[in-house]
């Protein structure tokens, strides 16, 4: 299970309060939760056309980009024989973890701290990996 909780306190500004500002941070948080980073973070750089690039023209990257599908690939494709894809849910692990003191061990902090990743172990094989971006 993946969950994505957003911050939407830019959203009382009138310049984001649009529904292109509102679909391009919904489609990047979904971004990063299948593993994608930012592409690049500067608003003045030139637009990549991709939902994980930092733009002023949020209407044209509502959408992944080549490169967003060439990291989607290296992150889920393996060359073993062994899928996790239909293995036992964890049943023990809940199923929101809302309290920073939850998320277990941090593993990775990226981008001067703005981002970092926690993993939590339920036994049993079972983990919770949160992504957090602080904004």
């Amino acid at each position: 299970m993946r969950t994505v909780k957003l911050n939407d306190t830019y959203f009382a500004s009138s310049t984001y309060n649009k529904p292109e500002w509102r679909a391009l941070v919904m489609w990047q948080e979904v971004g990063h939760t299948f593993g994608l980073a930012h592409q690049d973070e500067n608003f003045s750089n030139a637009n990549l056309g991709t939902c994980m690039d930092y733009t002023n023209s949020p209407s044209t990257n509502q959408h992944p980009n080549q490169h967003d599908y060439d990291e989607l690939a290296s992150i889920y494709s393996h060359l073993d024989s062994f899928t996790s894809a239909g293995a036992a849910t964890p049943s023990a692990a809940p199923a929101v973890l809302d309290n920073p003191s939850e998320w277990g061990q941090l593993m990775k902090v990226a981008r001067g701290g703005k981002t970092q990743v926690f993993e939590r172990e339920f036994g049993n094989g079972q983990r919770i990996v949160t992504f957090v971006i602080w904004a």
